[in-house]
């Protein structure tokens, strides 16, 4: 019985970070997607802020993701979701309790980042691959 308990606790503690992890983006689809957030208003106060427009830069890999907004640049991993013919990829931010949603149209090669409010939605295009390492 013993032996029976310390086998499935071991296969357990084997099998679940396999099960953890999504499922890798295909290769045709990964690279560089390039976009520009467009200028928004966001009310601080009182006082009504405007925003510039920024380019942003988004490095899909293989298990991670590499963002550029202007001058901010941060990595995370992602989870893939499929649905309805899209990938819904979600990447954790760090000091955030509020995701990146990205939605990539694998027909187009287009890529949608969902933008928190005020920020507007950003449509991203595949300008490339990944420069090597």
């Amino acid at each position: 019985m013993l032996r029976l308990l310390s086998f499935i606790v071991f296969v357990t503690t084997i099998s679940l970070p396999l099960l953890g992890q999504s499922k890798p983006i295909k290769r045709k689809f990964r690279g560089v997607y390039e976009g520009q957030i467009p200028s928004y208003e966001v009310r601080l106060g009182q006082e009504l802020v405007v925003v510039k427009a920024a380019e942003m830069r988004v490095y899909l890999d293989r298990d991670s993701i590499f963002f550029e907004i202007g001058t901010y640049r941060y990595a995370s991993g992602y989870a893939r979701e499929d649905k309805e013919k899209q990938f819904i990829l979600t990447s954790p931010r760090n000091q955030s309790g509020i995701p990146e949603q990205l939605i990539l149209d694998p027909k187009t090669k287009t890529m949608i980042r969902k933008g928190l409010y005020p920020q507007p939605d950003v449509t991203l295009t595949r300008t490339g691959k990944l420069p090597r390492r």
